[in-house]
């Protein structure tokens, strides 16, 4: 079986794009401590995007288009 895992986070981050840079920063290594030694995982990645509005999404609602 084949699975994909999601963890949505939202920031308020008055500084801007340095103080995303060092959330990026540090969701990557707390990314790399989650999947290391874990042999069930097969491909990670993390990434900051700007957001606008305050609605919260429903992660089960959320529709994921690769390719």
């Amino acid at each position: 079986m084949k699975a994909r895992g999601l963890i949505l986070i939202d920031y308020e981050l008055p500084g801007g794009y340095m103080e995303a840079a060092e959330e990026q920063k540090r969701l990557e290594e707390a990314m790399n401590n989650l999947v290391r030694g874990n042999n069930r995982v097969s491909y990670y990645q993390c990434d900051i995007k700007e957001r606008r509005g305050d609605a919260k999404p429903d992660l089960r609602k959320l529709k994921i288009r690769t390719g």
